[in-house]
């Protein structure tokens, strides 16, 4: 028998979640003479068996019905996982044309840290795009995420493809230049590019821009399960300021 941290630590899985899953169902433990949950080999097994289903891509709500079931249809459960998998090798696809492409750019030149990192983070990020859905629908509408995916379709692919292949060395001159007057030439340069890589989006949609900037203000509020944000608060934060006096010169002018 094994008590609720015990048993979280053996199955690589949290305190937190071991207490969800019993209350909703899933799990029944015994509890000791003191009060304190004890995890028999039948609760371990069944724990072993949520963590299967889960990762096979259903529900809690699914799984404690198959649970309580003295029969599984196979081929149904199957069907699903199979389903699943079939997104994963789609993703894994599309990582891995994200990472030719960034090849294709390097053409054997010599590279700095700042770039690669951000290479590796597009590469990675390409295949989250049902992460991202969970950042979509908390800081869009359901029209903001209409008009997004409309606008998306609307660029021609080799611009896309262009612009992914350059944004993480854009990203990487940007991060060094963090700190320094966002005032500078070189800021304000660095603002034209980031502006330039945007406006293909805004040119279809002009009212996107004002969902886009929503959504960097409050990365520190993305939901559990998001993408690793794809520059920093900082990066965001220097480029907003750059932005600012850029506007405030223009009213000048």
């Amino acid at each position: 028998m094994l008590s609720i941290g015990d048993l979280a630590k053996r199955s690589s899985i949290t305190v937190r979640a071991l207490r969800y899953y019993e209350s909703k169902g899933l799990l029944a433990p015994a509890r000791s003479a003191a009060g304190q949950r004890v995890y028999k080999y039948l609760d371990i097994i069944r724990l072993q068996q949520i963590q299967l289903l889960k990762r096979a891509g259903f529900t809690l709500m699914q799984i404690k019905s198959m649970l309580g079931s003295a029969t599984i249809d196979a081929a149904a459960v199957l069907s699903v996982q199979r389903g699943l998998l079939q997104k994963q090798l789609e993703a894994t696809k599309t990582a891995l044309g994200a990472v030719d492409d960034a090849l294709s750019q390097i053409n054997g030149s010599e590279t700095d840290l700042f770039t690669l990192c951000n290479m590796i983070k597009m590469g990675e990020s390409a295949m989250d795009e049902k992460k991202w859905k969970k950042v979509w629908d908390k800081f869009y509408t359901p029209e903001e995420s209409v008009r997004w995916a409309a606008a998306k379709d609307a660029v021609p692919q080799d611009v896309v493809k262009a612009h992914e292949a350059a944004w993480p060395e854009l990203l990487a001159r940007t991060e060094k230049l963090v700190g320094s007057d966002p005032a500078s030439p070189e800021a304000q340069a660095i603002l034209l590019e980031w502006n330039a890589m945007t406006q293909v989006i805004y040119d279809v949609d002009p009212s996107l821009m004002r969902a886009a900037s929503k959504l960097y203000d409050n990365m520190d509020d993305w939901p559990e399960g998001a993408p690793e944000k794809p520059f920093s608060n900082e990066v965001w934060a220097f480029m907003q300021e750059a932005q600012q006096i850029a506007d405030s010169k223009a009213k000048d002018d």
